[in-house]
């Protein structure tokens, strides 16, 4: 399975929400394991990954966050020159719009997350398989 479930969660942008955000998952025994914040004047938007993305959506909305669910799926790289050129050179390759991507490094291997047009998410994920690039299997994230 490919499909990853990112965390999207709603915050204010004031000083303490992100501090609020990561404590009730850190308090509740949830490991973030990619997170990304984006910003606008007057609210936040944090896409993260998490070992168990069901239990913090559900703690988080118990604790008043505002949380979706968004399908991304993981690619595997080498930390060399040309790396990310080919894999979006395989998704540009059959006409794969990528709406958002981000980046972590564990060791000396990077992962991209890449969000996608729901109704072309298994055909992106295929053209990446096609290419011969790795693609991450959701359990590389979940407990």
């Amino acid at each position: 399975m490919h499909t990853i479930k990112q965390l999207s969660v709603f915050i204010e942008n004031k000083t303490g929400e992100l501090s609020d955000f990561t404590h009730v998952l850190s308090k509740n025994g949830i490991s973030i394991k990619s997170i990304l914040l984006a910003d606008s004047t007057d609210f936040g938007l944090v896409r993260t990954i998490v070992d168990n993305p069901d239990k913090a959506k559900a703690i988080l909305e118990d604790n008043g966050f505002s949380v979706r669910f968004t399908d991304v799926f993981g690619v595997k790289i080498d930390d060399v020159v040309g790396s990310f050129d080919k894999v979006v050179t395989a998704l540009s390759k059959c006409d794969i719009n990528i709406q958002y991507t981000y980046s972590f490094y564990e060791s000396d291997i990077g992962i991209f997350i890449f969000s996608v047009e729901k109704d072309k998410f298994s055909e992106a994920v295929q053209s990446l398989l096609d290419a011969k690039l790795e693609v991450i299997s959701a359990s590389h994230f979940y407990k």
